[in-house]
């Protein structure tokens, strides 16, 4: 196999500078997903480290999902796809409380300034796709949905890529919130004002719908769900604007 240019490593940290390296390798494309890696005792040659280095540094990297072992074949750079590289830190999340704080707290600073942004770039048919992702009958997907359509309508592929890591970090809160009594139809509602003032191309509105929307369930994933608490189904009527009008930070009302 050609070298396509692995640095010899220091001795003192090898595990982790061979792991760094072959990062860096991936990152910077001269090694690309589905690629195989050469064989172990190539590899420990190119990198200056030895064999239970070598399987060291490999193991933590399969264990981050950046390679994968294929018995037999060898070792191969993974797919790379967002999933499954965060699938290690929504463990880690799942141990710890807080970072669905943190979370949320990342999910306010960068949503409402999309929304925005969508409001003023997002075409007729981007309002259309985002209207028709608010009337689906699964209200977890369509949320999913709908936050990935206004990142894409807001026409900033690093935002959009960052939200994308966000949206899948905060899968499983969702799905424990969206069973909460009465998330649903509040949802529902600011859905729709979130999508009507993007229809309306009114920015600050959008902000501030987008806003009032991730605040309220933020505090319902803080709050712990009792005993007495009955999970919300989807059968439920979806509550409509007219029934309760979102009310955002300032004390306005959307329509």
């Amino acid at each position: 196999m050609t070298d396509p240019g692995f640095a010899r490593v220091r001795r003192t940290s090898a595990a982790g500078d061979a792991a760094r390296s072959i990062q860096e390798m991936i990152v910077d494309g001269r090694l690309a997903p589905g690629q195989r890696l050469p064989a172990e005792r190539e590899l420990c040659e190119l990198l200056g480290i030895s064999r239970p280095t070598l399987r060291e540094t490999i193991r933590s990297l399969v264990g981050r999902n950046i390679l994968e072992s294929r018995h037999g074949a060898g070792t191969f750079v993974a797919a790379l796809d967002t999933a499954t590289l965060l699938e290690p830190m929504q463990f880690v999340m799942a141990l710890n409380e807080r970072t669905i704080g943190e979370l949320f707290e990342a999910r306010l600073l960068l949503e409402p300034a999309l929304a925005a942004l969508a409001a003023r770039r997002a075409t007729a048919a981007q309002a259309a796709a985002m209207r028709a992702a608010i009337a689906g009958a699964d209200q977890l997907e369509a949320d999913l949905l709908l936050h990935r359509l206004i990142a894409e309508a807001a026409g900033n592929a690093l935002l959009a890529a960052m939200l994308e890591s966000l949206s899948t970090l905060g899968r499983s809160s969702r799905s424990i919130t969206a069973t909460r009594p009465g998330v649903q139809r509040r949802t529902a509602a600011d859905h729709e004002a979130i999508v009507a003032a993007v229809e309306r191309r009114d920015p600050d509105a959008a902000r501030a719908a987008m806003a009032a929307h991730l605040e309220r369930i933020a505090a319902v994933a803080e709050k712990p769900m009792t005993v007495t608490e009955k999970p919300e189904t989807a059968t439920e009527e979806p509550m409509t604007v007219a029934e309760e009008p979102t009310t955002v930070a300032d004390g306005q009302r959307l329509a």
